[in-house]
């Protein structure tokens, strides 16, 4: 074993959900673990922070970072500014939690202040992780039902607009006239009979450029000629859930 001083760290995570609405940030995870390291007379040496990063994922940056960091016995303490940043879902959290133990590397929690490890404190983390997890699933859920209404109701669900579309305002989408004019010749080519790739060439040839000024490549292509009932009928879909706005429609000539 590494007999060198083991840190002092602190790993946050803020997901791309919890980004949006502003919630337990960053700086706020800074800070509540900063508090933790200084009541039990701590300095936390670095910060591991995973930023848009959903806590039922394993493959993250920095969680990665930190846990080769312990598996090389160059950690001593972690903190967490509340248990639900480790992970939540209960399966991935405890693996996490019984290798930290196996690495000998103790653990404090910000908003558990009373942690130590104990048996009375494993069951307490298990309990308000299993919490952590329902809550998850209930906001998933009533996040699906959102979307799948508002496709319903002839709007999209959220997120980016499909290429060919812009925000009239915060309530209202609009057709994109320059975007909307490349998928025309889109179309117009694919009626043609040119490929995808083919398609993308041309396009790129006459100095065309996607949303965000990178070059066409062929599965662009391909996403827009799959959308054709939307630009044909202004048809939206989000799985099996179907909606339809007349206004939306952009490609109105037939491909045979």
């Amino acid at each position: 074993m590494n007999k060198k001083k083991k840190k002092v760290v602190a790993y946050c995570r803020v997901s791309t959900l919890e980004q949006k609405k502003n919630g337990y940030g960053i700086d706020i995870q800074i800070r509540d673990a900063t508090l933790c390291a200084q009541r039990h007379n701590e300095l936390v040496e670095k910060f591991y922070i995973d930023e848009g990063e959903s806590g039922v994922k394993t493959e993250r940056k920095e969680l990665k970072k930190l846990m080769r960091d312990c598996k090389a016995w160059r950690i001593g303490i972690i903190i967490l500014p509340s248990l639900d940043r480790l992970s939540r879902e209960v399966r991935i959290a405890e693996n996490l939690f019984h290798e930290f133990k196996r690495l000998q590397i103790k653990i404090l929690i910000a908003d558990m202040p009373q942690y130590n490890g104990e048996r009375k404190d494993i069951l307490l983390r298990q309990i308000l992780q299993a919490v952590a997890e329902e809550n998850r699933r209930e906001i998933i859920e009533r996040l699906l039902k959102g979307r799948q209404e508002r496709v319903r109701r002839g709007l999209f669900p959220g997120g980016n607009l499909p290429y060919g579309y812009t925000r009239g305002n915060k309530t209202t989408v609009v057709i994109d006239m320059q975007e909307s004019e490349i998928i025309r010749d889109i179309f117009d080519l694919d009626t043609q009979g040119m490929t995808g790739e083919a398609i993308a060439k041309n396009l790129n040839e006459r100095g065309y450029t996607r949303r965000n000024g990178k070059p066409w490549i062929q599965p662009q292509v391909c996403r827009i000629l799959n959308r054709a009932s939307l630009y044909r009928q202004g048809i939206i879909g989000y799985g099996s859930i179907k909606g339809e706005q007349s206004n939306l429609i952009l490609q109105t000539k037939k491909v045979e």
